[in-house]
């Protein structure tokens, strides 16, 4: 794969074609998926509060005038990786240390529930910039859990990038087949080639 077709992994492209998440989840996907732990740090997406300020615009999750400092950028990598260890969980792992570290980074982050002109709810945002976009994310992964689409949010077990597990029995591990599938098929087969020392 080309270096520019690699910066489009997470924002553009899936791993092998995979389709998104459904609904408001892609947006949680997009951002755990704003840095993949196999490419240099300097493609993080939210690496500094410039970066991370014009991927918050470009989703939606931040206005135009609000400013995103570089300990905010800090704490939103904090948060995609204690969200990464949720949906490595996802494979049937205990995330009990990431549940707190979540709870700590969000503590300032509001939610409200709205209703519409139907009498339809949502969570929303009971605050503006960063704190609102941490509210929206943490909005959309209890909708995700009440809707029972969390359980199929998934992170790769090679790469740790978060995919969404459409088979049927739930089972998928890797982002990819033949990207990570293949690297953890190589080494077990190479592990067991070599005679024992």
């Amino acid at each position: 794969m080309e270096e520019r077709d690699k910066r489009r992994v997470g924002e553009e492209i899936e791993p092998g074609g995979r389709p998104k998440a459904p609904g408001r989840l892609e947006l949680l996907q997009r951002f755990v998926n704003t840095h993949n732990h196999d490419f240099p740090a300097e493609w993080d997406r939210i690496g500094t509060g410039e970066r991370a300020g014009q991927w918050l615009r470009r989703k939606g999750l931040v206005a135009p005038r609000d400013r995103v400092s570089d300990a905010d950028a800090a704490r939103l990598r904090e948060l995609r990786e204690a969200l990464r260890a949720l949906v490595v969980a996802n494979h049937g792992g205990r995330p009990d240390a990431e549940a707190g570290t979540i709870r700590r980074l969000t503590a300032g982050a509001r939610l409200r529930v709205a209703i519409d002109d139907a009498g339809r709810t949502a969570l929303e945002p009971a605050s503006d910039g960063v704190d609102g976009a941490v509210a929206t994310l943490l909005g959309i992964l209890h909708e995700a859990q009440i809707g029972g689409d969390w359980s199929r949010l998934k992170g790769c077990r090679q790469c740790g990038y978060a995919f969404f597990d459409r088979s049927r029995n739930r089972s998928a591990a890797w982002c990819a087949m033949a990207i990570c599938g293949n690297r953890t098929k190589n080494r077990t087969y190479y592990r067991r080639g070599r005679p024992a020392p």
